[in-house]
């Protein structure tokens, strides 16, 4: 993959973390966490119906 291509990607991986921080109203860094936790509540939720 070239560079420009590498970075081009890069890009639109920020981008897209950026606005599904924005979409969840949490900040970039915190992202992860909360979809981790989002994710558990769900398999619980999964686990008790």
């Amino acid at each position: 993959m070239s560079q420009k291509t590498e970075w081009e990607e890069l890009n639109r991986k920020e981008r897209l973390v950026r606005e599904a921080a924005a979409i969840l109203s949490v900040g970039d860094k915190d992202l992860s966490k909360v979809v981790d936790r989002f994710l558990k509540e769900i398999e619980e939720m999964k686990k008790s119906a």
